[in-house]
């Protein structure tokens, strides 16, 4: 990322590659970690290495491929664990965040914060955006920071996220990406759950999801 009062880097973990980020505020050497996909040793070194405390556990939406890592953070680092009440329930409950799709029936601790659309998050001295884009999940969030939003399974490179699970609609993320993502401008850098990044103004023009005749736009 270009230099701005946080750094963002990107760790691919876990069984379906997910996109596991760690916002470092400069100043403090604070973090967050983002959706952690898996316990992972070069994540851990790096925190290590890098940070003086990692605050929090920023959980973007609650399926398993992006909570697997939620209980060794916060067992080594005493971190808050982060997400929206409507899908407070995946952290508890197999069923709910589609583990045994994957052949394990997967639980980790509690929720510690609770997200409200539009709430700021503080990480050291920099302070980052939750917006509540439901439609892949009913919880589902995004983060904006400055010059850059964090998208989790919402909006992907020429993508958006799956809408065939229980509690998911095309419709809801559609107008989630409208009224949600796309105001934020064009040249804004996203970075989402899976896959490389984009810019909002990239995919206004080009993600076949978002296209001015699509339903729901």
């Amino acid at each position: 990322m270009p230099k701005t009062a946080v750094s963002l880097t990107r760790f691919v973990l876990g069984p379906l590659e997910t996109n596991t980020y760690v916002l470092l505020d400069r100043e403090t050497r604070e973090a967050a970690v983002i959706d952690p996909a898996a316990e992972d040793e070069a994540l851990f070194r790096f925190l290590v290495t890098n940070t003086s405390a990692v605050e929090k556990i920023l959980l973007t939406h609650g399926h398993y491929d992006h909570i697997g890592g939620v209980s060794g953070l916060h067992e080594k680092w005493k971190s808050e664990v982060c997400i929206h009440p409507m899908d407070a329930g995946m952290l508890t409950r197999p069923a709910e965040n589609l583990s045994p799709f994957l052949g394990v029936q997967f639980k980790t601790r509690e929720a510690d914060l609770l997200f409200e659309d539009r709430m700021e998050i503080t990480i050291g001295t920099s302070k980052i955006r939750v917006l509540h884009t439901p439609g892949h999940t009913p919880g589902s969030v995004c983060f904006a920071g400055e010059g850059f939003v964090l998208a989790g399974d919402t909006l992907f490179r020429l993508s958006v996220g799956r809408t065939d699970f229980p509690g998911s609609s095309m419709d809801r993320l559609q107008h989630s990406i409208r009224h949600q993502l796309m105001p934020l401008g064009d040249a804004i850098r996203v970075f989402s759950g899976h896959g490389e990044e984009t810019t909002i103004g990239y995919e206004r023009e080009h993600n076949p999801f978002l296209g001015s005749d699509t339903p729901g736009l």
